[in-house]
């Protein structure tokens, strides 16, 4: 995945906002993530769609990637680019549904326009 520019939609950038409040450290965690994607090409478990959702660790707790975060990406291949979309803490929401999933990339395609 070395070639494939990596992005963020405002969503997503408010949601790192809103959890750097508790967790300082998810940017660095993020980055760690990315650092793994230009080595390997695991996105994540596919969700269809090109959508994948990946497990991220939260080292400012102390229970490994099972408690940490989900990121929700998109992968473009024609524009060789993968977009973060959403991320939450499992802590904050268990799990996200394909509904709720399908409801944040309409207004998240919506937005960009």
């Amino acid at each position: 995945m070395t070639d494939f520019k990596i992005t963020q939609t405002r969503l997503f950038e408010k949601l790192i906002k809103k959890l750097s409040k508790r967790y300082i450290n998810i940017e660095s965690d993020i980055d760690l993530f990315i650092d793994t994607l230009k080595t390997s090409k695991d996105l994540g478990i596919p969700l269809g769609k090109n959508l994948f959702k990946a497990r991220i660790k939260n080292s400012d707790i102390t229970k490994g990637k099972s408690a940490g975060y989900r990121l929700i990406s998109y992968l473009n291949f024609v524009k060789k680019e993968i977009t973060f979309i959403y991320i939450y803490s499992k802590s904050d929401l268990e799990s996200i549904s394909e509904k709720e999933i399908d409801i944040i990339v309409i207004k998240t395609i919506i937005q960009s326009e």
